[in-house]
């Protein structure tokens, strides 16, 4: 009933429920037709938002009378999500994440912690760290090594720092490298902010091409020096955890610069590695066995005081 409505949202999904909500009707009962699905913009600039035109549907003219005929419809559009219920329960695909988790030395051990230490000895022996740029099989494509190339330009210079980029494929990985006059500005606070232009660059590749593609972007060489940085700092770490048998931490890290630390102690049996805390940087806390886990001290309960009763 009544002319269709536009409605707008970040997303399709966001303008379907602002029209739920204007219409006052569930989405079953709306007739949508999309005018625009929006766009994200470029590195989350000149972003448009979805257009939808909707209306509430129109309740059958014939067969209204009849009150059982009505619900039959709707008895066919909750039979949807319940077939559609199958895929969400998907969670199988959880397991790839599992599974993941095993080449990553800085995301396994927490878990073996909980259950038992001798466990941790298996997995650290199925780490191969370079597990993870493998998983691309097929070879990146000229088109994949130009997209990044030029999108890192233009993200370089929206930043202020216009930059010469050079890309090249390495083992189906492409490698990145950036000179120019403004280097140190991107190398600061141990490559912080190298680190979160990689990882807005991986978003923004993985939204334009199907398969997974993995680069790494370095800037002067940084990777390779921050590399034999940290190396030097958790052999020197662990000497002192083994002299003074007190834990030792690293700051929050990335995610390959953990795999760094953990891959030069994985082979020291006498001490223990492994990642705290929440989100892409991660301390890592060098320990001896069975000296990782934090103990809380158990609190003393103050006695309570008895109440005197007056009989009267």
């Amino acid at each position: 009933m009544g002319s269709k409505q536009q409605f707008k949202g970040k997303d399709v999904d966001e303008a379907i429920t602002t029209a739920c909500d204007k219409l006052g009707v569930p989405r079953e009962e709306l007739a949508i037709e999309i005018l625009s699905t929006g766009t994200s913009g470029i590195f989350g600039l000149c972003r448009k938002q979805a257009i939808i035109r909707a209306t509430k549907k129109k309740p059958d003219t014939k067969p209204a009378p009849v009150g059982r005929s009505a619900p039959m419809p709707s008895q066919v559009v909750q039979e949807k999500p319940s077939a559609a219920a199958p895929p969400a329960a998907a969670p199988p695909a959880i397991e790839y994440p599992a599974d993941e988790q095993i080449p990553p030395t800085a995301e396994s051990q927490p878990v073996v912690e909980q259950t038992s230490q001798p466990a941790e000895q298996p997995r650290r022996k199925r780490q191969p760290v370079e597990e993870r740029p493998q998983e691309p099989t097929v070879p990146l494509t000229p088109e994949v090594l130009a997209q990044i190339k030029g999108d890192l330009e233009q993200l370089l210079t929206l930043m202020g720092f216009p930059s010469e980029i050079v890309v090249e494929e390495k083992n189906n990985k492409a490698q990145v490298k950036i000179s120019g006059e403004h280097i140190e500005e991107l190398i600061t606070k141990d490559g912080q902010a190298l680190d979160s232009i990689q990882y807005l660059m991986r978003k923004i590749i993985s939204k334009k091409f199907p398969q997974k593609i993995m680069f790494s972007i370095d800037a002067g060489e940084f990777r390779e020096k921050r590399k034999v940085e940290l190396e030097e700092l958790a052999l020197k770490l662990a000497q002192e955890v083994k002299e003074t048998e007190k834990t030792r931490t690293i700051p929050p890290l990335n995610p390959a610069e953990r795999r760094v630390v953990h891959l030069v102690l994985q082979d020291d049996k006498t001490i223990r590695s492994r990642s705290v805390g929440d989100g892409l940087f991660k301390k890592i806390l060098i320990y001896l066995p069975g000296k990782g886990r934090i103990r809380k001290k158990p609190q003393r309960r103050k006695p309570k005081k008895d109440k005197l009763t007056i009989a009267e």
